[in-house]
């Protein structure tokens, strides 16, 4: 504020004195000018610069993060379980980054939703390729097991026969077969006039070759094995009519499906996926929670084709209605060998089994060669009837 003051009219020879009163920072900084203010170029480009770059790490974040979901989930255990675990691990450091410079309200939403569709993409892409891909890149590559040596009188006709199966296991992209051939010229096979019974069942030995290939568990690689088990679905009522016990057929009977789908697959029982990726990503590599599969007792897990009725464009576990073929909610099963005997016992036809509308296995009979092949797979639609209609040939050929 300034004051300016005259001491008398008979003084105006005098000079004015002029009286100036010093005004505060405070108040000075108070006072509004139309002085346009300063522009820094350089803060307003550094300041673009770290919400950018905030924005690429949350993103780069997400679509991490969902891809070590899916290799968790979707690649061999426990490797899998493990490298997605460390994958995740770094998405997290990468968010942490990304939350330091303070993203205002509409970035990180944009970063969030770019995010989001990136790793949606990026998943579909990894899934089409992990789950439709090759089980087995050449049929020398599909591991077998085989239950006892064959004798030399077969041996030529299950060579050619194994050289068709792992063909067909590659060609249709089968996780897991299993074959056993009966011949009622065996040593030890009974008289075709009546079937066995009491000692006579427990001595016969009508089995010439019995064998596993490829895997009962896709993601434990569990080999299937002779004594593995399988649902015969369709055809469960036609070898439950048949005396089992007095045949011999010791892994052949009816249990609750639950057995078969410990995760109740498809019912009101299953848990939310994000509660399922935590226990087979997190909880069961560390030990704390028990693995589901392979699954005990022999049994083979069952899936169904991805889309579609062909097995070659991916697979999914079945659901646990479609394995429950049987009254009461019940799941029968079965064995190669088993079926084999009680195809030779009741000199019966063919037969056929399905699962979840699709073909799971199959018996044939060569009456004329005294032959039954009988043959399963863990997944529906497999060609079954075709490979075990092959098998026969090879083994007719042998005579």
């Amino acid at each position: 504020m300034i004051r300016v003051g005259k001491r008398s009219r008979a003084g105006q020879a005098r000079a004015e004195q002029v009286h100036i009163i010093r005004i505060s920072t405070p108040a000075h900084n108070s006072v509004r000018t139309s002085r346009p203010p300063s522009v820094t170029v350089a803060g307003m480009t550094s300041k673009v610069t770290n919400n950018a770059t905030a924005a690429a790490l949350i993103t780069l974040a997400l679509a991490i993060g969902a891809m070590g979901i899916y290799v968790a989930e979707a690649d061999d255990a426990p490797g899998g379980a493990v490298i997605g675990l460390l994958v995740m691990i770094g998405a997290v450091v990468l968010g942490v980054q990304a939350a330091r410079n303070r993203l205002p309200a509409w970035a990180a939403g944009t970063a969030l939703a770019v995010g989001i569709l990136i790793a949606a993409f990026a998943a579909f892409l990894t899934h089409a390729v992990v789950v439709t891909g090759p089980l087995f890149a050449q049929p020398s590559g599909v591991p077998s097991v085989v239950d006892s040596a064959p004798s030399p009188r077969y041996a030529v006709a299950v060579e050619r026969a194994r050289e068709l199966v792992r063909a067909a296991v590659l060609e249709q992209n089968l996780p897991g077969v299993s074959v056993a051939v009966g011949a009622s010229s065996a040593a030890g096979a009974p008289a075709n006039d009546g079937l066995p019974s009491g000692a006579l069942a427990k001595e016969w030995p009508p089995i010439v070759w019995a064998e596993g290939f490829g895997w009962r568990d896709v993601d434990t690689r569990t080999p299937v094995t002779p004594k593995t088990r399988f649902n015969i679905g369709t055809a469960a009522s036609a070898v439950a009519a048949a005396p089992i016990a007095s045949l011999g057929m010791t892994n052949t009977g009816a249990e609750s499906a639950v057995a078969w789908s410990p995760e109740q697959i498809g019912e009101p029982g299953e848990d939310f996926p994000p509660l399922t990726i935590i226990r087979h990503v997190i909880l069961q590599p560390m030990g704390i929670a028990p693995p589901e599969y392979p699954l005990p007792g022999d049994r083979a897990t069952f899936y169904v084709p991805r889309s579609g009725n062909d097995p070659r464009r991916g697979r999914r576990l079945m659901y646990m209605r479609d394995l429950a073929c049987c009254a009461d909610g019940k799941a029968f099963y079965s064995t190669p060998s088993d079926l084999a005997r009680f195809a030779l016992a009741t000199k019966g036809g063919s037969l056929h089994g399905e699962l979840a509308g699709g073909r799971v296995m199959s018996v044939v009979t060569r009456h004329d060669q005294g032959i039954v092949v009988a043959l399963a797979s863990n997944i529906a639609h497999a060609d079954t009837a075709a490979l075990a209609q092959k098998v026969a040939e090879a083994f007719a050929a042998r005579k």
